[in-house]
């Protein structure tokens, strides 16, 4: 597994942003879902064409680790 040789040391918002929405995909999720409201998985899948399956999970499961979006039960 790839281990960066410095820790990141985010001091800037500007940094912060790019650390969250830096992804091709991010910034287009969040747009679609500020546009649509909430959205089902699949629902979201079909606004986003040319993306799989395993980029959006890991998409949604990052900003959701970044508190950007959350799931409801």
């Amino acid at each position: 597994m790839y281990k960066p040789k410095l820790d990141k040391d985010i001091r800037c918002p500007l940094e912060y942003g790019l650390d969250v929405f830096g992804g091709k995909w991010n910034s287009r999720i969040i747009c679609v879902l500020a546009a649509k409201g909430t959205l089902r998985y699949s629902e979201l899948r079909s606004e986003l064409t040319n993306i799989t399956d395993a980029v959006l999970g890991a998409s949604l499961k990052a900003l959701m680790k970044n508190e950007m979006i959350n799931h409801l039960w």
